[in-house]
């Protein structure tokens, strides 16, 4: 052989392509009829992506000596690969003529006619390769890919193992023998081949993306993020990983890093629709629902008919308060999709927050499609429940146990749950599951209990144990997660009680009465000098709640309240949220709670006034059920609770409530406040 061409050959091998092309060209240079040189440059060519060039040098070789097998094989291989697949096929069967008996161009065949779903005539010629060489690596993968293509997991998984046996350090075996089995369910079983190819291939992506993506079945998420950071680290400019990656931060809640991350992927990649799609749900989940807004709308724009960016767009809107646009936006979404359970699901709670009636008739639509889908029928509950149809909505409300943020709630007890069946001094264990509101609200049902014959034990909140173990009726009172539990025989969730009960609109017992549970003179001394009206103000929840940013109320559009003469006002909140610290500061307001340890002592500075203003947190139901008047400011879209319309609510009756409406938003609730306080102000106290 010419030293040049084995020269040549020996950089082919080693893979220092550009030194072995340059041979094989000053060669053909001397001997422009080398086939060898011809072929051996084509299939080099081939193999950096530039088939087209090799079938040129591939087809003047095999004229020059047209009874050589491997030429027409790898003239098959570039031909396949720019698509010719008659041309390829041909060559293919060519080169079996010529040598009957080499394997791989068998496998080559397989690999076509798998391409074009002939899948009998694609199994034969990786039949075939074995016959010849049973051991041959790339019939095995070949039959592998072959069940795959077919849907045939199990004997796919087969086929892979047996490729795997004969190379264990196959990257492309092992990636693949981890999606099958991840296919077929088999979690553990596909993490360890992913390990496996993680390990013998560190730098290369595709095991470390398929290892993120069991952790993300798995919900762990911080293992999933770690996989998909060491994808980025070996391919900072794949988009997909890093789009992967901003998927597995929004799933642990982690909106900035998520935006960050589909941020990133869209500099790479500015026209790729989904991830526009991304990053608006998590300028949603960071609430910056202007900016995803124009993110819905860029996906809309590259791809109109994306139904989950019209979904997003009404989600946006209603994060803005904008039900009206959200209503269209949701049907938008359905009319693309209409067999999606969760867009009628979104329709119905829209009808609810524009406070129009036909919302159930959805929910019933989507729980007809999937009459196991939790989220239609919570929704259903909170529709119902709003509607004031108790009989109907209380056995709904039982599936939010059902929803995974409830999971962590779920008590694992032995004792069985109370559904009505005769108590005749048995125990039972009541629960709190929620709220501190919820609790103050519910806990009213401990009478009934009683009247039952229940022997109660009751288990709250820790900064409501002060409060609530001197409730008559109750046995023992437990902090949750610090009291150990005595033996009890039956428990039942404080929110499930009215479900069991029975409670309709027109038979909500009335609230504990706390009152005589928060004096103590002691402690509200230097209050009760106060001569004017004492008027408690509470105007932010807690931030985490979902609806938060609907409930509370800016603290700068109250400051007209000290305007009012004859007024003093006490501050009830116990945290004042950082956007309020500076318009806080500015009003001359007493702020007793900040020496409060507990709901007791809050109690106890309730008691000292004469009127409670807020917004829906569990400050106003406490003051409620201590009879005090408490004047409730609630959105437009308000909790299930408190109805859709009306002053009054059966659960409080010294509660009035203040509805925004959909035209005026809380400046004029809060001016129709200012009017009214100022009313009793000039009563209580009359200019001299």
């Amino acid at each position: 052989m010419n030293p040049k061409l084995t020269l040549a050959i020996s950089h082919h091998k080693a893979g220092t392509f550009v030194q072995a092309a340059t041979l094989y060209r000053e060669l053909l240079v001397a001997e422009p009829h080398n086939a060898d040189a011809l072929h051996l440059l084509g299939v080099l060519m081939h193999q950096i992506g530039q088939s087209k060039v090799a079938t040129e040098l591939i087809g003047y070789a095999i004229q020059i000596n047209s009874q050589y097998a491997p030429y027409h094989n790898n003239l098959g291989n570039a031909l396949h690969a720019i698509g010719d697949i008659a041309g390829a096929r041909r060559s293919f069967e060519r080169s079996i003529t010529l040598d009957s008996r080499t394997s791989s161009t068998y496998v080559n065949l397989g690999n076509l006619e798998n391409s074009q779903e002939d899948w009998g005539a694609a199994k034969k010629n990786f039949q075939a390769a074995l016959r010849y060489s049973p051991a041959s690596f790339d019939a095995l993968f070949g039959l592998a890919n072959l069940m795959m293509a077919k849907d045939e997991t199990a004997a796919a998984i087969r086929w892979y193992k047996k490729a795997v046996s004969g190379e264990p350090h196959s990257i492309a075996a092992l990636n693949a023998l981890g999606n099958a089995l991840l296919s077929s369910g088999d979690q553990e079983g596909a993490k360890t081949n992913y390990l496996a190819a993680a390990e013998c291939a560190p730098s290369h992506p595709d095991a470390h993306i398929n290892l993120g993506n069991v952790y993300m079945a798995q919900q762990q998420f911080d293992l999933a993020i770690r996989s998909y950071e060491r994808a980025v680290h070996c391919a900072p400019s794949d988009r997909d990983a890093i789009t992967l990656l901003g998927l597995a931060h929004l799933k642990r809640e982690d909106a900035e890093e998520a935006m960050n991350a589909f941020s990133r992927a869209l500099r790479l990649d500015p026209g790729h629709a989904r991830t526009h799609l991304f990053l608006g749900h998590a300028l949603i989940k960071g609430k910056h629902f202007l900016q995803s807004i124009q993110c819905f709308e860029e996906t809309i724009r590259l791809e109109p008919t994306c139904d989950e960016a019209h979904n997003g767009l009404g989600a946006a809107y209603e994060g803005l308060g904008e039900y009206i646009k959200a209503s269209a936006a949701f049907a938008a979404a359905h009319s693309l999709r209409p067999s999606s359970v969760d867009y009628l699901v979104n329709i119905g709670l829209n009808i609810l927050r524009r406070k129009d009636k036909g919302g159930v008739e959805f929910l019933d639509r989507a729980i007809k499609l999937d009459p196991d889908h939790i989220d239609a029928h919570v929704a259903r509950a909170v529709i119902l429940l709003s509607e004031g149809d108790y009989e109907l909505g209380w056995p709904e409300f039982e599936w939010r146990w059902r929803l995974p943020e409830f999971s962590a709630r779920v008590r694992p007890f032995t004792q069985p749950l109370w559904e009505g069946q005769s108590l005749d001094r048995r125990v039972i264990l009541l629960h709190a599951e929620q709220g501190y509101g919820d609790t103050i609200q519910f806990v009213r049902y401990v009478k009934d209990i009683v009247r039952l014959g229940g022997v109660i034990v009751l288990e709250v909140q820790s900064l409501l144990y002060r409060l609530l173990k001197q409730i008559p009726g109750v046995q023992a009172c437990l902090r949750q997660g610090i009291d150990p539990l005595p033996n009890f025989d039956l428990h039942c969730p404080l929110m499930s009680l009215p479900n069991v009960l029975g409670t309709r609109l027109d038979s909500i017992p009335p609230p504990v009465e706390l009152t005589a549970v928060a004096k103590d003179e002691i402690f509200l001394k230097p209050f009760q000098r106060l001569e004017a009206l004492k008027v408690g103000i509470v105007w932010a929840g807690n931030p985490k709640h979902t609806r938060d940013t609907f409930r509370s109320i800016p603290f700068q559009m109250l400051l007209p309240f000290r305007e009012l003469s004859g007024v003093t006002f006490v501050s009830l909140q116990k945290d004042v949220p950082n956007c309020d610290v500076i318009a806080a500061s500015t009003f001359p307001m007493q702020r007793p709670l900040l020496s409060c340890e507990d709901f007791l002592d809050t109690a106890r500075v309730i008691d000292t006034l004469d009127l409670v203003i807020g917004v829906d947190t569990s400050v106003a139901h406490l003051a409620a059920s201590m009879g005090k008047p408490v004047w409730l400011m609630l959105p437009e879209s308000a909790d299930w609770r408190w109805g859709l319309e009306g002053e009054g609510t059966p659960w409080y009756p010294t509660m009035r409530l203040f509805r925004q409406t959909a035209k005026d938003g809380w400046a004029d609730l809060v001016n129709r406040v200012l009017t009214d306080l100022a009313k009793i102000s000039r009563t209580l106290h009359p200019p001299v």
